[in-house]
């Protein structure tokens, strides 16, 4: 296994990626092929389950990394997505060092790791005799940064062995930090800012959520190097919303 987005990030690069939340082949197989650096498929916040996984990650046909969100920092659940196919982990509501080196530890096979061998698609159904022995190089660890206690515990969560890059979770952040549905309030743009240029510091690649290409510049000039810009619901929704915008019609 060859992980091209953990090469990006480690060569500074920004790579811009697209979530999905919908049960879709045809929707996974033309992203794909659009120019996104990585896809990420969300189980924590969509129906998407581990049944549903493996068909939409087969459906990738371009050269991405397929980035899985589990719905908690579970060893079970990292591990099945895992064994399907994903090559990244984007594990939610990292806030400690215990909590970043569980996930670290169910991403990585022994002795690093506890993950349980059985890797099924993701070794090609065993026909790839690589993966086990590039397995835990190549897997990308991301914790999200959501929290007022994980923004505390920044520099101790992102130094831990096997973290790759941090991802800031800026609704969850803004909530956690009294300021709900409100993520992009002058105050939380002062703690964006500063968690960056902590990360840099740090020697850690930054992600983010960003809305819009503007925001997506403003985040590349902070020094974000992984940045989702768009979700497959929100896109259809965008240009459904456009289109009928132009023709005098509008949601009821």
């Amino acid at each position: 296994m060859r992980n091209q987005l953990k090469r990006k990030l480690q060569k500074g690069e920004v790579a811009l990626g697209c979530a999905i939340s919908l049960n879709s082949t045809a929707v996974v197989e033309l992203l794909s092929q659009l120019g996104f650096d990585w896809l990420w498929f969300d189980t924590e916040h969509s129906p998407l389950n581990v049944e549903m996984l493996e068909p939409l990650l087969a459906a990738n046909r371009g050269d991405l990394t397929p980035v899985v969100r589990p719905a908690w920092n579970d060893m079970v659940l990292i591990k099945k997505a895992l064994d399907v196919g994903a090559q990244g982990l984007l594990v939610p509501w990292v806030n400690n060092v215990e909590q970043a080196e569980a996930a670290v530890q169910a991403v990585k096979y022994p002795p690093r790791g506890l993950r349980g061998f059985g890797p099924r698609r993701a070794s090609n159904y065993g026909l790839d005799k690589e993966y086990v022995a590039t397995a835990n190089d190549e897997t990308l660890v991301v914790v999200q940064i959501e929290t007022a206690e994980a923004v505390e515990n920044f520099e101790k969560i992102v130094a831990v062995d096997g973290v790759d890059a941090y991802l800031i979770g800026p609704n969850d952040l803004a909530n956690s930090m009294g300021y709900l549905g409100q993520p992009y309030h002058r105050e939380m743009e002062k703690v964006i800012a500063d968690l960056a240029a902590r990360g840099k510091k740090a020697g850690v690649p930054a992600g983010i959520i960003a809305s819009g290409p503007e925001q997506t510049q403003q985040r590349i000039d902070q020094g974000f190097q992984m940045i989702n810009i768009a979700g497959d619901l929100f896109l259809m929704l965008e240009a459904a919303t456009d289109l009928l915008k132009a023709l005098g019609r509008g949601a009821k």
